[in-house]
């Protein structure tokens, strides 16, 4: 069994330069959206790297891919924007080595967005009962049989080409904390990514609050108008909308949610 394998999602790629671009020195999956169905293989520096190419359209979906394709012992997830540090692969699997009760371990990555800034932790050590997961996908790695044995996939309603625009990597966490894993968080780095030029993020306005109502909906049902409520107060310096328009565009995704309506079409089926 192989020690480590990376995961990536892609679009639109019809050779392995990602390899290079991203300086990756490890095994690689990657699932690869574009207009054609194929698998690709090759050998690089003792390493296999796989490409399943579908027109399956989806993060989560393509995640789903890259997991039901993976192998390895550890696992880490990936976007094809990050760049990686050199020795990533001994990293990642030196940190499930000391700490073997670890089932999902966090990892640091360097960002140049001020105002989404990625939490650095002073130490590696297991996440509190109640801790907060502000964790993006690319900071996860897996132990891939507790993941497989807890059977828990990525939606495939949120996140980029999706109805809602983000919070897969969130409601993943979700429901892996439900099925009782172990959580880690470490103060190692494993590389960089530029937000500068978010597909999904065009700043806190009218759809970013709706996509926020839709996953509050569907992650907090029972507690939705407290994290509403918090999470308006939260963004008060970040956007234009009031406090009020925060909280309407909001309670908007959450009935976009219940009734599987996009920010578009919920604009207009409601706002015309």
């Amino acid at each position: 069994m192989k020690k480590f394998e990376l995961l990536c999602v892609t679009m639109h790629q019809n050779d392995f330069s990602k390899i290079a671009e991203m300086n990756i020195h490890s095994n690689v999956i990657f699932a690869n959206q574009c207009n054609r169905t194929a698998y690709d293989e090759m050998e690089f520096e003792g390493h296999i790297a796989k490409m399943i190419s579908t027109q399956t359209k989806g993060v989560g979906k393509n995640r789903n891919i890259a997991l039901l394709y993976a192998s390895a012992e550890f696992c880490l997830f990936a976007d094809d924007d990050v760049q990686y540090v050199d020795d990533l692969e001994n990293i990642v699997t030196k940190e499930f080595e000391l700490h073997p009760n670890a089932d999902i371990m966090i990892f640091h990555v360097d960002t140049d967005d001020p105002v989404r800034k990625q939490k650095k932790y002073s130490k590696t050590r297991k996440c509190k009962l109640f801790e907060r997961m502000p964790w993006g996908a690319v900071r996860i790695a897996v132990r891939l049989s507790s993941v497989r044995k807890a059977n828990v996939w990525f939606t495939d309603l949120f996140g980029g080409g999706c109805i809602f625009p983000s919070g897969e990597d969130s409601l993943w966490l979700l429901d892996v904390k439900k099925k009782g894993l172990k959580f880690y968080v470490s103060n190692k780095t494993i590389g960089a990514v530029s937000v500068a030029e978010s597909t999904w993020f065009t700043g806190f306005d009218e759809r970013y609050f709706f996509g926020k109502g839709a996953y509050y909906q569907a992650a907090h049902k029972k507690t939705f108008l407290l994290w509403s409520l918090y999470f308006a107060f939260r963004t008060r310096k970040r956007t234009k909308l009031t406090f009020k328009e925060r909280i309407r565009w909001m309670r908007k995704g959450r009935i976009g949610y219940k009734k599987m309506l996009s920010f578009e079409d919920y604009q207009k089926a409601y706002d015309a």
